[in-house]
């Protein structure tokens, strides 16, 4: 990854935001805006940092390591299609955990503001938002476990 120095990072996910949702099929094309906007937010002096779950060790749907080259080869499309379209400045996220950034830019997102009735605001978004759709992944998180301070945790 290239060395930035202090600056802010836009964290941009990858499928639904940069390319149309198609996950696990590898889009050619950008969303529409999308190079244009990369290429003002970088001279703007932004860092541009994508993050996706396709880089996920985990398979999504059935909760198995995934085979590291399969992530290796996911690494390869994006910073392929990336280059093709003379983004070469951006980074892509292979680092375990959640990237840190200004602001994140993604299709599947809610905003939370931080005041005294935003958890109400964002609830609500969710509630119309989720009850209208069917759900996509299946429930990997119905088993907890307990920690060594008798905390619990999904596995």
């Amino acid at each position: 990854m290239t060395e930035h120095p202090l600056s802010h990072t836009v964290i941009v996910d990858w499928d639904g935001t940069a390319v149309p949702s198609m996950w696990p099929e590898q889009p050619q094309e950008f969303m529409p805006g999308f190079v244009k906007n990369m290429n003002r937010l970088h001279k703007a002096g932004f860092r541009i940092l994508i993050q996706s779950a396709r880089l996920n060790p985990y398979d999504p749907f059935t909760g198995v390591e995934r085979d590291q080259g399969i992530v290796a080869t996911e690494v390869q499309y994006m910073r392929h299609l990336l280059d093709r379209h003379g983004l070469t400045y951006i980074d892509i996220w292979t680092r375990p955990g959640k990237a840190s950034g200004s602001v994140y830019v993604d299709d599947k997102g809610e905003r939370y503001g931080g005041r005294s009735r935003s958890w109400d605001k964002v609830t609500d978004k969710i509630l119309l938002r989720l009850c209208g759709e069917e759900a996509v992944f299946p429930n990997l998180y119905d088993v907890t476990e307990a920690t060594a301070d008798g905390a619990t945790t999904a596995r």
